[in-house]
């Protein structure tokens, strides 16, 4: 078993790694067709998920290689935050395409660059504390670092969603009385599936990252770490399914191309329709 507590799966890291690849090769085709550059952070992920459980196989295959072990480690733990800053900037662009802006907590200008900003800390924090665990001497220290990036990500998650349900309850509730005028479709899906493609991302994010907080407090001999089936599923389906789920619905079959252009504008909306 070397590293591990239990004996890793070789076929279950090769078939999740030819998921993933698969996924982010459609993404790599999708981004490039529709120009949504801002996916790229979210193709970076899925290329390092694809990465780390490539990695997993040949650490099955070689399990007690500290490199390999680390490595995937890192590479199948820190994606979820460029899923997530994903998710940030697909929410801003959202507020921009419904031309609400004073129906978000946050001016649209603000909400990629504050979440962002967050999530990348968080990644960063996660990535050090990765490196530090693989070593006995900073083991401990690792794991409480590494405790503390997944619970800044919850927590700037948790605001994300309640600024996110807010501005979906005030749009639909100013659509339904007439206080704004009707959204068109301009590409071949509807915006709110866009939005509710948000929403059920953002919850499976939110379940991976409880999972890792629990796992990581547990101590070695833990029920979580000492079977592989944990992992699967509570962090590779869930992610698998959001990568997967963008796929399906991707913005660049909701969004305009150009949907940036007034954001000037639409600021300078937020900051006079607040202050009246």
């Amino acid at each position: 078993m070397g590293l591990y507590h239990y004996e890793p799966s070789q076929g279950l890291a090769v078939i999740a790694a030819g998921l993933f690849g698969l996924g982010a090769l459609i993404h790599l085709f999708q981004m490039i067709r529709y120009k949504t550059w801002f996916f790229t952070a979210f193709l970076i992920g899925a290329m390092m998920m694809t990465l780390g459980y490539a990695m997993r196989f040949l650490s099955a295959r070689s399990p007690d290689s500290v490199m390999l072990y680390a490595l995937q480690s890192l590479f199948i733990i820190l994606p979820p935050s460029l899923y997530a800053a994903t998710l940030y900037m697909i929410y801003g662009r959202l507020v921009l395409f419904i031309n609400l802006p004073h129906a978000s907590l946050i001016r649209p200008s603000l909400v990629t660059k504050i979440f962002v900003i967050g999530d990348l800390f968080s990644f960063f924090t996660q990535a050090s504390a990765g490196g530090m665990m693989v070593q006995a001497s900073m083991a401990k220290t690792g794991k409480t670092i590494m405790l503390l990036g997944l619970a800044l990500q919850l927590i700037f998650f948790a605001f994300f969603l309640i600024v996110a349900v807010t501005f979906w309850l005030r749009v639909k509730k100013a659509l339904r009385t007439a206080a704004a005028a009707p959204i068109p479709q301009v590409n071949s899906l509807p915006w709110p599936r866009l939005f509710v493609a948000l929403f059920i991302a953002a919850g499976l994010i939110i379940i991976r990252c409880a999972f890792r907080v629990v796992e990581f407090q547990q101590d070695a001999d833990g029920v979580l770490q000492g079977h592989e089936w944990y992992a699967y599923v509570f962090d590779a389906v869930p992610m698998l399914f959001v990568q997967t789920l963008f796929n399906i619905v991707h913005a660049g079959r909701v969004l305009p191309k150009h949907g940036q252009e007034d954001r000037e504008n639409l600021d300078e909306e937020y900051i006079k329709l607040n202050h009246v």
